[in-house]
């Protein structure tokens, strides 16, 4: 049996298929017409890659029904798996794709309910939350992994209430646990309000204040690196035990088969880097598992006041959290011209603050399997200029070894 606290495996056995554009807009015009419609137009949204797993593709979509023309998101999905019971399946080929429109995703059972206000407003009142109208916004949907959904009251108290994560039920659990266990602990995590174990619907509360990326694009108060190095440790000291590894969401050679396939030039040296990156070994402690700028939020006065975001929080690497935190400063101030010098000013006593607790050399490794993760984000959102972006995050993961 594999020793469960060695690191996860590097390498992938099969990738889930590509589909052409052609056989995406044929699967998605079958599916509009077995519902009763006319598919007019399609443009991709954006890419969703799993290594060794699925790649799902979300599509703004037009259609004709009943006369009448909607805007929908539809959804492409393939998935060496199979599929969930009650998933619409097409065949391409020898190929087998999941279709679907949101919100009714097959892995998500509960996102129709979370986007309705009558059943929203339901849960409130079991909740004892104030009485109002409900107005809802899907703040990020994930296919088959997640849905966050804000959730706001017009009514005598009016106001952001609580945010809904919809999640496949066992995970829904899993997280649910997480959040119990942070709290405890003490850390500044949303409290859990609820949990529809079922429907794998969770209820947080809504944190308030802006987060680290917002308060260096408004120039306001930032955390001293020091508070948070401390948060890191507090982190540390948890406990808090996951479902998932995170080291193995950390892991850079999990990107390595969608990034060479996107620049077969550069493969060798993606390879290269990215085993370099992953080759890290630490003790392991509690982390948050995705830290960055967009999961910090901030008081007035700069200090630390809320944790978004506990999902992936287990037991890993202190040195992936770091890089991870690190790496997103640095990215923040490469997409706005105005903060750069900030940015990376504060990123590097960042840097320099975590290197004493977790060493120079892991830190970097960390730090350059982070911009080979951030590499893969400007093609899964489809941005004009991926590729481009693409290049230079590659490139800085290996400067941040040494390579260039």
């Amino acid at each position: 049996m594999a020793d469960p606290t060695s690191p996860p495996a590097a390498h992938v056995t099969s990738e889930p298929a590509v589909l052409t554009p052609a056989q995406e807009r044929s699967l998605l015009s079958t599916a509009t017409r077995a519902a009763g419609g006319r598919l007019i137009s399609t443009e991709i949204r954006n890419v969703h890659h799993r290594p060794a797993r699925s790649r799902s593709v979300m599509h703004e979509a037009v259609l004709a029904v009943d006369d009448q023309r909607l805007e929908v998101l539809l959804v492409t999905h393939v998935d060496v798996r199979g599929y969930p019971e009650g998933a619409f399946v097409l065949s391409a080929g020898d190929l087998e794709v999941g279709v679907w429109r949101f919100p009714f995703d097959p892995y998500l059972p509960g996102l129709p309910s979370a986007i309705s206000p009558e059943r929203v407003r339901e849960l409130l009142d079991q909740l004892g939350a104030a009485p109002g109208v409900v107005t809802l916004r899907t703040r990020a949907y994930r296919p088959t992994r997640r849905a966050v959904i804000e959730v706001r009251v017009q009514g005598p108290v009016s106001g952001r209430v609580l945010y809904l994560k919809v999640l496949p039920a066992p995970r829904a659990r899993s997280v649910a646990r997480r959040h119990r266990q942070l709290t405890a602990a003490g850390l500044p995590v949303p409290g859990l309000v609820g949990l529809a174990e079922q429907q794998g619907i969770i209820a947080i509360e809504a944190l308030a204040g802006p987060t680290i990326a917002e308060a260096l694009r408004a120039g306001a108060p930032l955390p001293a690196p020091d508070a948070l190095l401390a948060l890191s440790q507090r982190f540390a000291s948890s406990g808090v035990q996951g479902s998932r590894d995170p080291r193995a969401f950390a892991d850079p050679v999990r990107h390595v088969a969608l990034l060479s396939d996107l620049l077969p030039a550069r493969a060798e040296e993606i390879a290269e880097v990215a085993a370099a990156a992953a080759d890290l070994e630490a003790p392991l402690v509690g982390v948050h598992g995705d830290l960055h700028p967009g999961q910090l939020l901030l008081g007035t006065d700069g200090r630390i006041t809320g944790v978004l975001d506990v999902d992936g929080a287990g037991q890993g690497y202190l040195a992936h959290d770091a890089g991870n935190l690190i790496a997103h400063l640095e990215a923040t101030g490469v997409l706005d011209p105005r903060i750069t010098g900030m940015a990376h000013r504060y990123a590097r006593e960042v840097q320099d603050a975590y290197a004493e607790v977790v060493g120079i050399d892991p830190l970097a490794r960390a730090i350059a399997a982070s911009w080979i993760g951030l590499a893969t984000s400007a093609h899964r959102a489809q941005e004009p200029t991926w590729r481009q972006q693409l290049e230079r995050r590659l490139d800085r993961a290996a400067s941040a070894l040494g390579r260039r």
